[in-house]
């Protein structure tokens, strides 16, 4: 009985906060000390009043926001990249209560949503702006957390610490081992990188974004680079524009307040291309 009583203890702090993390440590690690590899340099940081976990980026031709899933109020919100004002909302599906991953289909004709959640092992995904939501089962089953597409397959963390899994929903999957990250990540995001592509992973409690590079057959590790801002508590979602070439981050800081962030990237191992140059490739 006290056995039971301690675990339950430990999960009820891990979920106090309602943000996915199950890893049972108290308080945020320190960030680990990078190399010269990455360099980020933050260029925007706003205080939201509401979440945003898991992130993505709606680019059309004349349309650019950042989307971030919030499970306190059930939707997903977007902001305008330039201010980090709130401008619209997704509502999702009432099953889909512990949502953290979004990720778009890079077609703005054709527009589809998928999104995770921690306490469901399908995916959900609409096609009709919220209107009806459909499941698929998902690779990573509940331990999922953010989300990104590539052009041609998905990409999700595995909370569990099972590194990531890139598939197809409903096809084609693959789980890739993440070995420098030691606590669960939380988000992704892919870039075009040279002919490759670029992965970017954060985790809840290492204050770290840690670079990887994508060949079509294996993953190579760049770098890492401490999280661009100060008083980080949990780091979230990740999201690349194209539009800018930037990456859009989400974290909560130690006052509790949840923050939109927008940061720039380099790596001295190879400058990054554009996605046209990506997809001619694969």
């Amino acid at each position: 009985m006290k056995y039971l009583f301690i675990t339950l203890f430990f999960l009820t702090i891990a979920f106090a906060d309602n943000d996915g993390c199950t890893d049972l440590r108290t308080g945020a690690l320190p960030p680990s000390a990078g190399n010269d590899a990455v360099q980020l340099t933050l260029l925007n940081d706003w205080v939201l009043d509401d979440k945003a976990l898991g992130l993505d980026v709606f680019e059309g031709p004349a349309s650019f926001y950042i989307l971030g899933a919030d499970n306190m109020n059930d939707w997903i919100r977007a902001f305008d990249p330039a201010t980090g004002a709130p401008t619209g909302t997704l509502n999702l599906d009432p099953a889909n209560g512990s949502c953290f991953g979004v990720a778009w289909n890079n077609d703005y004709t054709n527009d589809t949503y998928y999104t995770d959640d921690w306490s469901n092992t399908n995916l959900f995904f609409t096609d009709n702006f919220g209107t009806t939501w459909t499941q698929t089962p998902n690779p990573a089953g509940n331990s999922a957390r953010g989300m990104d597409f590539d052009g041609t397959d998905y990409w999700t963390t595995n909370g569990n610490g099972g590194g990531l899994w890139r598939f197809t929903p409903g096809g084609s999957q693959e789980n890739i081992s993440i070995p420098q990250i030691t606590t669960l990540p939380s988000g992704i995001t892919v870039f075009p990188y040279g002919s490759d592509i670029g992965v970017a992973v954060t985790a809840y409690s290492t204050l770290s974004i840690f670079f990887y590079d994508w060949d079509g057959s294996s993953l190579t590790f760049i770098g890492s680079a401490p999280c661009p801002a100060t008083n980080v508590a949990s780091s979230f979602g990740l999201a690349y524009a194209d539009t800018n070439g930037n990456i859009f981050w989400s974290y909560k800081d130690n006052t509790g307040n949840y923050h939109l962030a927008e940061f720039s990237f380099t790596t001295s191992v190879l400058e990054q291309s554009s996605w046209g140059a990506i997809k001619s490739s694969f």
